[in-house]
């Protein structure tokens, strides 16, 4: 059976759900496309997940997630409702005439050598697919030597998948707990958060360490395929991802130009002074 049309219906679904989830027994199951590589110049080229083979089924994925279109009842922050979810369209739309091609064991074989690393979930929350499929697949990332870097919003109705994928947290209010719970943790964090003084590093509440995520940091200096500090297998800091969707996306463009015009006029007076002082 192609993982594209894993569908459980009725009662094998609803024993699906019981055995798996904790609280919640609407809550979808969704199913996977995978592609080779990526064009997202943060990540690199890297094997991909996109998550549902609708566009319904992608945002069903996403319900509860307080970042979420508002439409869907969140507050409509997250980057991936933007650009992704065009390509995402175009995606579904192909897989739906071919879906063996977008399975992960072909997207794996067609990875670039340059590939590190997977990432689970460009768009939608992999924390919705069958768990035994999703575990499956991150083992098969693991044998071809690469690193899976995934998150979730549903890490506390899902504690089996400490060690699977990331905790994403909201606030920094929140962080804590998932550490105690087993996970490790990236959260979202106010456009314009720095970390202490300006370093790109931070405690939580409890005193955890955290870093506020390379990629964003350096802006794109340094990839996902680089740094693969979100792989959720391995201890880590805490990762913080600034807020970066539609919303902010002109407020951090000022910011890096003006950090830039910045960087220019000191660059320059120390030149000056150079030679004022070479005279």
């Amino acid at each position: 059976m192609s993982n594209l049309t894993i569908e459980l219906k009725g009662k094998e679904r609803d024993e699906y759900i019981r055995k798996h989830f904790r609280k919640a027994p609407s809550l979808p199951i969704a199913a996977a496309l995978w592609l080779p590589g990526s064009s997202n110049r943060k990540t690199g080229n890297v094997p991909t997940l996109w998550i549902g083979r609708t566009m319904e089924e992608t945002r069903a994925s996403c319900k509860g997630c307080p970042l979420c279109p508002k439409k869907e009842g969140g507050n409509g922050e997250c980057y991936a409702y933007g650009s992704p979810e065009y390509a995402l369209h175009s995606i579904q739309r192909a897989a739906a005439k071919d879906p063996e091609r977008y399975t992960v064991n072909r997207a794996l074989s067609n990875s670039k050598r340059s590939a590190k690393m997977a990432r689970l979930g460009a768009l939608g929350d992999p924390g919705r697919l069958p768990l035994d499929y999703l575990k499956r697949s991150i083992l098969k990332v693991r044998a071809v030597g690469l690193e899976a870097v995934g998150y979730t919003h549903h890490w506390r109705d899902l504690p089996s998948l400490a060690g699977w994928l990331m905790a994403s947290c909201d606030a920094l209010d929140q962080v804590d707990g998932a550490l105690a719970a087993g996970w490790r943790v990236a959260v979202k964090v106010p456009w314009d958060f720095l970390g202490d003084k300006g370093t790109g590093r931070f405690k939580t509440p409890g005193g955890a360490a955290g870093v506020v995520c390379p990629a964003v940091k350096t802006d794109g200096g340094i990839t996902c395929n680089d740094c693969r500090l979100c792989d959720g297998s391995k201890a880590g800091p805490v990762i913080a991802f600034p807020s970066h969707g539609p919303a902010f996306s002109h407020k951090l463009r000022s910011r890096r130009a003006r950090d830039k015009e910045r960087t220019a006029k000191a660059a320059a007076l120390l030149e000056r002074l150079d030679k004022g002082g070479n005279q």
